[in-house]
């Protein structure tokens, strides 16, 4: 084993980490990854959500009316449009995304046939997962085009993924990962969706990240809309997970775990987070001080190994050592370095920083002003830029180990939420930089103004219905400008339809 500090000198290596995610973009993992080649989707979200995070945001010097210089892109055109093709590629037809093309399955897979209701079903269902599904929208936000922003949802089936988020709840409001076909009974040949994965607090974290991301504000009269799913049972659901310690576990009789209360605050914040801007937990319904008093209680003082111990295992080595910090210590004199664990007796690890950070920062939002207790900031950062930062770039897992891109990009991630120079302004809820999130409005926007018809239609979009539709030059039907109100787009559309209908008949 290695000595724990991985060469840090207390700066963020920016240029060495964007090579670190460019190396992990353009070439292959490591070996070591191959056991996640059913998740490709999170690993893609990781690698380029990092690149964008380390990518400076242009600004204009002060009273200069030229525009600001673009930064050194990561991601060329090209790369955009091939990691958008690649997303799309993983879609279910009947809603949801496969978590990698080796789940994707050719496109008569998908067909299925209800005997019993004697009409078409879907094929296949569990190769779409809600995990999936959130890293590729997020991802399609991503990779969105700067100059059509609008446009980076463009080929989504939007209706057919609520559809399915929808059939994932459960009656007590929980989330399911995946809809599986299963026999009726003993010996049948026919089957019925059933609801698999556990009730898992990050299921239902992402399916209010999906909701959030596709839903928009259609009423029930409006074309496009979807039965929502039951929000009330979802948030009652999350609230009711607080354990006795203060902690979120996956139900209140289970271990409490940072990680789960992070998914639980930021999916409240996000059932309730207006369409545009940023939004807070009008009633959180937890106990937060009992909250605040786990999330603190997750700091310890990181000591370096002994010499005689620099070999031992990197999950045990620090841990006779560790001295947990109280609530009241964080206003007072702190070690150098503090790490934060996600459950109790357990290691530093760079990932909890985040989780425990981006809690504290959603609960900050809550009326009143919020949380009025933090974890000690510039020791946990130490931590990080001295023990995890690593030498070729990235961040491990644990001090001394090798970086990976999961580890990274959250290390990336609480840096950014403690306003680190060079890295973009982050979305605690969404974990993404605003930018991102800017994106992902945009092209919520686009997708709604597919639903709807939009306020104009293009006359080059009817242009191109005409003549897929009437088979003829659609200019000889009617002239008009270079725009149409929707009314008007519409009645040269039922001129085209009634030509083809025409021409049918001849």
């Amino acid at each position: 084993m290695a000595a724990a500090s991985n060469g840090g000198d207390g700066v963020l290596a920016a240029s060495r980490h964007m090579r670190y995610f460019q190396r992990c973009f353009r070439t292959m993992l490591p070996r070591q990854y191959m056991g996640n080649d059913s998740t490709r989707m999170t690993l893609g979200f990781f690698i380029i959500a990092a690149m964008d995070l380390l990518t400076p945001t242009p600004t204009a010097a002060a009273g200069d009316p030229s525009p600001p210089p673009k930064p050194d892109a990561p991601l060329t055109s090209e790369d955009r449009r091939r990691v958008r093709d690649w997303v799309l590629a993983a879609q279910h037809p009947h809603g949801g995304f496969c978590g990698s093309p080796t789940h994707a399955l050719p496109a008569h897979e998908y067909d299925g046939w209800d005997f019993e209701a004697a009409a078409p079903a879907p094929g296949s269902p569990g190769s779409a997962n809600v995990a999936a599904t959130a890293f590729a929208l997020l991802l399609l936000a991503l990779v969105a085009d700067p100059a059509a922003p609008e446009s980076a949802f463009a080929g989504v089936r939007r209706a057919a993924t609520l559809r399915w988020l929808r059939g994932l709840q459960r009656p007590d409001g929980s989330f399911g990962e995946v809809l599986v076909d299963m026999p009726a009974g003993p010996g049948a040949t026919r089957t019925h969706k059933t609801i698999a994965g556990g009730r898992d607090m990050r299921y239902c974290y992402i399916a209010s990240m999906i909701r959030w991301i596709l839903r928009g504000d259609l009423k029930q009269d409006d074309p496009g809309w979807v039965e929502d799913i039951d929000v009330e049972a979802l948030a009652r659901y999350i609230r009711q997970a607080q354990t006795f310690d203060g902690g979120v576990g996956e139900s209140s009789m289970h271990e409490s775990h940072a990680g789960y209360a992070y998914c639980a605050i930021s999916g409240l914040s996000l059932l309730e987070r207006p369409l545009e801007g940023r939004g807070s937990v009008s009633h959180c319904g937890m106990h937060v001080d009992s909250l605040l008093r786990f999330l603190a209680s997750r700091q310890i003082a990181y000591q370096d190994p002994a010499a005689d111990e620099a070999d031992g295992d990197p999950d045990e080595e620090n841990f006779p050592q560790l001295s947990a910090l109280s609530r009241e210590a964080v206003a007072g004199p702190c070690p150098e370095h503090v790490g934060l664990n996600g459950r109790c007796n357990k290691v530093a690890d760079t990932c909890y920083t985040w989780w425990v950070a981006g809690t504290l920062d959603s609960l900050r939002r809550l009326p009143g002003g919020g949380a009025d207790v933090d974890i000690a900031r510039e020791p946990a950062r130490r931590f990080l830029m001295d023990k995890t930062q690593h030498l070729i770039g990235g961040f491990s897992k644990h001090p001394g180990g090798p970086p990976d891109v999961y580890h990274s990009y959250l290390g990336l991630a609480v840096l950014a939420t403690m306003g680190e120079p060079g890295l973009k302004e982050f979305d605690e809820s969404l974990c993404v930089s605003s930018q991102t999130v800017t994106s992902i409005e945009a092209g919520r926007r686009g997708l709604l103004k597919q639903c709807c018809g939009g306020d104009k239609a293009s006359r080059d979009q009817v242009v191109r219905l005409g003549e897929l539709m009437a088979g003829c030059e659609a200019d000889t039907l009617v002239g008009k400008g270079a725009g149409m109100e929707a009314a008007e787009g519409g009645q040269l559309l039922e001129q085209l339809l009634s030509r083809r209908m025409q021409m049918t008949k001849a």
